[in-house]
């Protein structure tokens, strides 16, 4: 039993001795497998780290290249920078010359919208000096002409411009000199043409404009042909200048003239008229006092045979009346006779026209004509929609003086500041009644309201048409 119990155990031993042998060797595998694990985990480690430093270095050599390519990049973007940079200095010089092109144009458009406003308009006239004083149109002709003989002169000699005359093409100085003849002759012609058609256009209203525009032309062309080293002199500038006063103040003369000459010959008309109305008058005149003489001796011849006391009373009353009537007709007569040899002698006329110029617009006048409202008729004719209303009818001695002391008091009135013949003055009615009662001296019936007659049925047609 024993033996068994010891066999029993025997095999157990042996059994669990198996077993801790199996488990010894699994043990072994798993540590053989650890090592054989770390020792790869380790060479792994080794290698990856490799391939990371060569995709680094890889990585590093691409951002290299990728920086080079930035650089380049920011350097072309740098010079595409600067060119724009040159690109907007020059469009904002051409944007400052645009700029100051277009303020001369508002400028030019100001005046414009000022001469709507008459006060601001005439005033404006007032205001340019004429840079040369000649007598007449002939005069400022001549020196036109001076001016521009002096500018062809200049063109034969080639001081009108400055140029470098060692040009040479191919090398040959012939064919330089030829270019360099057609490059004059180029800047010349487009210089002189431009200011040809500025100057033919020129008026007072864009005089300053037309000038400062001369100027311009003469520094684009100059600036143009800066490669070709061709330039206009500014002595030959200057003879443009002189040639733009010249041509617009001769223009003025000429309209001065013209304006003289019409009212030289309206004043002959005149004159004429008023010869003849004297003339017919005197005829009328002298056969009233003829057939007041005649009456007179035949009434004397009656009073010599009267024996009535009655008929002879009335025969004496008869002559005193004719010898008074034959007065009055040698006094007429006299006055005819002053009128015809005293040009002083006349009618300073004043009055108006609503319909064609509106309220408080006067013309003040004078005429020589015995019968003055037939002037004023005449001045009512096909130049104006309505007729004229007279508000005064000065008879003077001394017309012509009268008329230039009203004109010079109320000089600040005038309509046309430029022109003194046009005679008209924008002044309150009340004022001119004001002033003509300093001349206590002459007769003056005055007139303070228009009838203005056509005018009015005019506007009460128009209002019955609307209505």
């Amino acid at each position: 039993m024993e033996i068994v119990l010891i066999l029993l155990l025997l095999v157990g031993l042996v059994a669990y001795l198996f077993i801790l042998r199996n488990k010894l060797i699994e043990k072994t595998k798993e540590f053989e497998n650890l090592k054989k694990k770390d020792r790869t985990v380790e060479e792994m480690n080794y290698l990856e780290l490799e391939k990371s430093i060569e995709e680094k270095t890889k990585q590093s050599t691409q951002l290299d290249d990728e920086l080079s390519k930035k650089r380049k990049k920011f350097e072309n973007e740098i010079k595409s920078f600067e060119h724009k940079k040159y690109k907007l200095g020059n469009e904002q010089i051409n944007l400052e010359e645009v700029k100051r092109m277009k303020i001369e144009e508002i400028e030019t458009l100001q005046q414009k919208v000022n001469i709507i406003n008459d006060d601001i308009s005439m005033q404006d006239y007032g205001i340019y000096e004429p840079k040369y004083t000649f007598a007449s149109a002939l005069v400022y002709k001549d020196m036109l002409k001076a001016k521009r003989d002096q500018q062809k002169q200049m063109i034969k000699s080639k001081t009108a411009v400055e140029y470098n005359e060692n040009w040479t093409v191919n090398g040959s100085k012939a064919e330089g000199k030829k270019m360099l003849n057609n490059n004059i002759r180029q800047i010349l012609r487009s210089f002189n043409n431009e200011c040809e058609v500025l100057i033919d256009k020129v008026t007072y209203q864009n005089f300053d404009s037309v000038k400062k525009r001369i100027i311009k032309i003469h520094a684009d062309l100059n600036k143009l042909n800066t490669t070709q080293q061709v330039s206009i002199t500014f002595q030959y500038l200057d003879l443009k200048i002189d040639e733009l006063y010249l041509a617009y103040e001769y223009a003025r003369k000429k309209e001065e003239e013209k304006e003289e000459m019409r009212l030289q010959r309206e004043q002959e008309r005149e004159e004429k008229k008023l010869a003849k109305e004297i003339e017919e008058k005197k005829k009328i005149v002298d056969k009233e006092i003829s057939h007041y003489n005649n009456l007179m001796q035949s009434l004397k011849n009656k009073l010599k045979n009267t024996v009535s006391e009655d008929e002879r009373i009335n025969l004496e009353k008869e002559i005193e009346e004719t010898e008074k009537n034959i007065q009055e007709k040698e006094h007429e007569k006299k006055d005819l006779d002053y009128r015809e040899a005293h040009s002083s002698a006349g009618y300073v006329y004043i009055i108006s026209n609503i319909g064609a110029f509106g309220e408080d617009v006067l013309k003040i006048g004078v005429t020589r004509r015995l019968e003055p409202i037939e002037r004023i008729k005449e001045l009512s004719s096909a130049s104006v929609p309505f007729v004229y209303d007279i508000h005064a009818l000065i008879f003077s001695y001394e017309a012509y003086e009268l008329e230039t002391e009203l004109h010079n008091y109320f000089e600040k009135y005038r309509v046309n500041k430029v022109n003194n013949r046009k005679e008209f003055f924008k002044v309150p009615i009340t004022e001119i009644e004001s002033k003509l009662q300093d001349y206590g001296n002459l007769t003056i019936d005055f007139n303070l309201q228009a009838e203005a007659a056509e005018y009015r049925e005019t506007l009460a047609i128009e209002k019955k048409m609307t209505s």
